[in-house]
């Protein structure tokens, strides 16, 4: 079983601060969730000895120097941001996979579609990972836990349309059940899903390949070296784009 954890970045209905809106994921064996937790906690120990109960990560709060990050100068910030994309960038296959879609304004008609075809994509790229782990022997279903963000009752919605109706490229038969919705302030991977949906907000909105680079190793491809196939870009017709991203 994988658990496919789901955070955003940005607003579906934002557009007057953003040219992008991004989804960002994390597929984590079920069995590598306990581990995956320690090491996120044993960055916090490193950092922050004195505080015993759990810091919650979120990358823009460190970049930024928020809260209990705001005293840490922006040496320490850097550092604590590169502790913790380590821990995604060495979880190592099978144990994390990471997919990113992005949606670029001129391919958005109104917030609720820009939403329907970001998740859509997204879970259809995680669908074909399943299935292409399938036919290489290894059988998975998967568990969606999305981040709370007051959209809980339209991504509900959008998952039943797709459970019955389908997606563009099929059907989703490898998620089960209904997406779940917790706080990232409860799972410490949904912060690591948080990590990967920052890098990807970066780069597309801002050009900012730095967090991006750090993770680029986790990323769902096709086999060692091969195509990179869980990074999307879906844009407008008008649009002319040649950034990394699938279009």
């Amino acid at each position: 079983m994988y658990l496919f954890y789901v955070d955003e970045s940005g607003s579906p209905s934002g557009w007057n601060d953003q040219e992008n809106f991004v989804l960002g994921a994390v597929a984590v064996q079920e069995g590598q969730v306990r581990r995956l937790s320690e090491q996120l906690n044993e960055v916090q120990r490193q950092f922050f000895p004195s505080i015993q109960i759990p810091i919650e990560f979120h990358a823009s709060h460190i970049r930024g120097g928020k809260a209990c990050f705001r005293s840490m100068g922006e040496d320490r910030q850097a550092a604590l941001l590169d502790a913790l994309y380590d821990v995604i960038a060495n979880a190592g296959f099978p144990s994390l996979i990471a997919f990113i879609t992005a949606i670029h304004v001129t391919a958005v008609q109104t917030p609720s579609q820009a939403l329907r075809d970001c998740l859509e994509d997204i879970c259809e790229r995680f669908n074909t990972f399943l299935v292409r782990e399938h036919k290489a022997g290894y059988t998975n279903k998967g568990i969606m836990i999305v981040d709370h963000s007051g959209r809980e009752s339209a991504i509900r919605q959008l998952m039943a349309d797709f459970e019955r109706h389908g997606t563009s490229r099929g059907y989703l038969g490898n998620i089960i059940d209904v997406p779940y919705f917790a706080d990232s302030s409860h799972t410490r991977m949904l912060q690591l899903a948080d990590f990967v949906t920052y890098a990807g907000g970066r780069f597309f909105n801002y050009n900012d390949m730095t967090y991006l680079e750090k993770i680029f190793c986790r990323i769902d491809c096709l086999g060692p070296g091969g195509r990179m196939v869980g990074l999307k870009h879906i844009t407008g017709t008008g649009h002319h784009c040649t950034c990394i991203a699938l279009h």
